[in-house]
């Protein structure tokens, strides 16, 4: 058994553990504990996983061996992407900062949109990846090529996120403008399909 990924799992089950005893015990700070317990436990695995290359959660050595590498790596960024925004959010809500903090972020999503682009690029990559390297022409044909199409639409998708995000950070009301001459064509297609 390896040690840092019981380590891993211990911290998101405690935070887990904390959260629901706060409800029923009102701990004083026991949601905002639990909370920064799971993401460190989180970003702990994205540390793991970014320095030893090997995919982060894992309890024995062997494990999800053919995911090392740049699998290991994207999952690593990615899981100490959400980890940290974890952490942050346990600190806003233990500061009572976090009804601003989303206020904020409601008119000015710059950083979400850049977490979400970055996010969605590492689900679209892992998907392009063939760590199990299976063959065949029906498994090629019906299972990695339509995978590795919808990757690439996800990693586009996180590309045009991340541009978004990047264009409303320097050109606020040019980005304010362009939503709100979305918003009619949004509500009739909300109308129209829903």
């Amino acid at each position: 058994m390896r040690l840092i990924g019981f380590i891993e799992y211990a911290a998101v089950i405690i935070g887990i553990i904390g959260i629901i005893a706060d409800q029923f015990f009102a701990l004083p700070k026991g949601f905002h504990l639990g909370v920064f317990m799971i993401g460190a436990g989180i970003a702990l695995g994205g540390i793991e996983s970014l320095a030893t290359h090997r995919m982060c959660f894992c309890l024995s050595e062997d494990a999800h061996y053919a995911y090392a590498g740049a699998p290991a790596l994207i999952v690593g960024a990615m899981a100490l992407l959400v980890g940290t925004g974890i952490i942050v959010s346990a600190y806003l809500l233990a500061h009572g900062q976090w009804p601003a903090t989303v206020n904020y972020l409601t008119r000015r999503p710059a950083p979400v949109l850049i977490a979400a682009g970055l996010l969605l690029i590492g689900v679209g990559a892992l998907m392009m990846l063939n760590p199990r390297g299976r063959q065949g022409v029906a498994w090629t044909f019906f299972v990695r090529v339509p995978q590795w199409l919808l990757g690439l639409v996800l990693v586009a998708s996180g590309v045009a996120g991340i541009g978004l995000g990047v264009w409303e950070w320097l050109e606020p009301q040019a980005f304010d403008r362009f939503v709100k001459e979305l918003e009619p064509q949004y509500r009739r297609f909300r109308l129209r399909f829903f």
